[in-house]
Parts: structure tokens; sequence; C-alpha cells
């Protein structure tokens, strides 16, 4: 759908800093009085009481349910139907993007308000009205959409800055093209998830994620890699799950995510992080759309400075066959915002594209020393 006006999403309230879980109970109470809290299993056995203590000093009414299995339409309806006639009126989904993902599924189903604690910042998904929602084969199917963005966004960099590194580089990789993403949008004739020309806002806000991230992402990672928690990792945080999804939600997305369409189920490519796809996805939207070299190889240093992929074989496709490229780009133009960009989209000008980012990462690789004459 595409209409006159432009509008702007984000969530109701943001809240960051160490140890903000303790206080969830509060933050949950602005919006709903009888909380179901949605964890996946993992977290609730690693954090235990750190995830309810909050509710059970309160006094809360609330309920914990446990989730499990794929972000599918059977599993949403499922573990909804367990609660559906206790009256509970906003959800907390607490842990990764599969746990977030499902408890905005059962939030929709039940119409309740909706908050998102998430345990790792590996996309900006915490502050997104969108679900992803797949088959049971595994295949993304559908985009689900809550009727506004969370109520409230809740995130504990301590909890995150003790989460595996690659978690916060995928984090990296998703944000870091936000900016190139909107401007295409912006410049070309795309549309926003929410139907709508870009605002302004959403190009201004990804420039400075971009710059945040240019920045301070190679000492966020060094940080978290020990452990630590550091400004650094608090802006990067803020970049990947807050500018990072304001960004988009207002500003579009382009290529980049397109991309992530073939990465999800190629060889060796399906088994990396989302933001890892959509940082390769990056390199081929700059190649699509011609841009400086200079401006590829600061994107590319970029990445590469935090473990981020610039080749297929970065993420285990090593020697990709003519055809294996041609998939990627196949499945690439069935995404929404395929043309979201000025460039010409087509397979043949995406598989160019391709290889041209493995040309260049075959130009970058070190050399071989030259073996000594017998």
């Amino acid at each position: 759908m595409t209409v006159d006006y432009r509008q702007f999403g984000a969530p109701r309230r943001y809240i960051q800093g160490p140890d903000v879980i303790r206080d969830l109970a509060s933050f949950v109470a602005e919006h709903g009085r009888r909380p179901l809290v949605v964890v996946d299993e993992f977290v609730l056995a690693t954090l235990g009481s750190v995830v309810t203590g909050s509710f059970e000093e309160s006094g809360t009414d609330y309920e914990v349910l446990t989730c499990s299995g794929d972000v599918t339409r059977p599993n949403i309806a499922e573990h909804a139907a367990l609660v559906r006639d206790r009256g509970r009126d906003v959800v907390v989904g607490i842990g990764g993007g599969k746990a977030l993902d499902l408890a905005k599924g059962i939030a929709i189903d039940l119409g309740a308000e909706m908050v998102t604690c998430p345990t790792i910042a590996s996309n900006d998904g915490p502050t997104a009205r969108i679900l992803a929602i797949y088959n049971e084969s595994h295949v993304l199917c559908e985009v689900g959409n809550l009727e506004f963005n969370p109520s409230c966004v809740v995130v504990d960099t301590a909890l995150i800055a003790r989460a595996p590194v690659q978690f916060l580089i995928s984090g990296i990789g998703d944000a870091v093209a936000k900016k190139f993403e909107a401007d295409a949008c912006r410049v070309g004739t795309g549309n926003t998830m929410q139907g709508t020309r870009p605002l302004d806002i959403g190009s201004i806000v990804t420039a400075g994620c971009y710059d945040m991230l240019a920045t301070h992402a190679v000492d966020a990672v060094k940080a978290v890699e020990n452990d630590e928690l550091t400004p650094a990792v608090e802006s990067v945080v803020e970049a990947v799950v807050l500018l990072s999804g304001i960004g988009y939600e207002n500003g579009g997305l382009s290529i980049a995510h397109c991309m992530t369409r073939g990465l999800m189920a190629g060889r060796g490519t399906r088994s990396a992080l989302h933001g890892y796809h959509v940082a390769y996805g990056l390199l081929v939207q700059l190649a699509l759309e011609r841009h400086h070299d200079d401006l590829v190889g600061e994107v590319t240093d970029l990445l590469s400075a935090v473990q981020l992929p610039t080749s297929l074989a970065d993420m285990g496709m090593h020697d990709a066959a003519p055809d294996e490229i041609r998939e990627l780009a196949v499945a690439a133009m069935s995404a929404p915002h395929i043309r979201n960009t000025t460039a010409e989209v087509t397979v043949e000008t995406l598989v160019a594209a391709i290889e041209t980012v493995e040309a260049r990462a075959l130009e970058r690789a070190p050399k071989e020393p030259p073996r000594a004459r017998a």
C-alpha cells in the first residue's frame, strides 16, 4: 500500500543501562497490570530469579510462559491458547530474537500491550513492530505486525556484555547497513515497512547510527570479548537496538536486507546470524549502486575490523559456483523492498554485483609469498 502521507513509528519508551532488568516490574506496570512473561527456556534456566525477581518483590500478578520451537503460526497459537482466558493485558518478551518474536505473536493474538527485554543485541528487533514468521521447514514465509511499536523496550547492557560476542557483531552488521538502505529508499521511490514514503528523520538517525558504529564498534567488540561493559559498549548497543530500529522503521530497507533471503538458505551461509548476512548484503548494495571506491573501502575495513564477512567464503560458501550466486540473486528478488533503490535491479545486475564483491575480496586477500627456487 502506498499513500500520500508519511508517518513516524517508534517505541513509546526506551530504557537502557546495566542491571535494569532488576526494575523490570516497575517499567512494565506503566503498560499493564497483569503481565505475561514470555521467556525462552535457556534464559530462564540461566538467569532464574533475575527474570522474575522484580515481579515477586512488587507483588505483581504475573505469569511465566516458557517458549520453545520456531516462530510459526501454529506455535504462536499453541502458546497463546495456554493463557487466553487469564486476562493478561501486557506481554513481556525476554530473550533473543526468537523469544521476542514469539512474544509479539502472542501479544497480537491476545490483544495485549508489548514490552521487550532483549538479552542479546543481535539486531534491532526489540524496537520493531514486525516479527518474522516461518513455515515448518524454517523458511521465512511472512512478516507479522504489532498494531504499534512495543510500548517499552528495556535493554540491560550488563546482560548483553556477558553474552557471546558474535551476537553483538551480528547487531553491528545489521545496523551498519541502515544508513545506506535509508538513503537508497529516500532518494529512490521506496517505501518504509509502514507502506509510506520515508521521513527525513530516517536518514538523519541512520547517519548518526553509522557514525557511532564507525567510532565505537571495534572497541565495543574488544570489550565484550573481555566480558567488560564500557562506554563504547553502551554506545554500540544504543546504535544497534534503538537508532537502527528507528532508522529502518522510518527510513526503509533496501538491497542489503533483500540479500538475506538467499543467504538464509545458501550452502554454508545458512548457519550465519542475520547481521552477518546483512553486512555482506550491504557490500552487494554498494556494488549495485556503484558507490565510490573510497566509501566501499571504508565500509569494508569496518566490517573486517569487527569480524564481519566481506566474502561468501567468510560465511562458509567457499568457491561459490555460478549457479549458487544466481540462486542468491533470484531469492533476493522476492523481497518486498527490492525496488527501494535508484539502481536497476534484475537477477543479472545482482549477479554482477555479487561477482564484484567476490572479486574485491580476492584483491584484498593476502598474497602468498613467492616460493624460493630450488
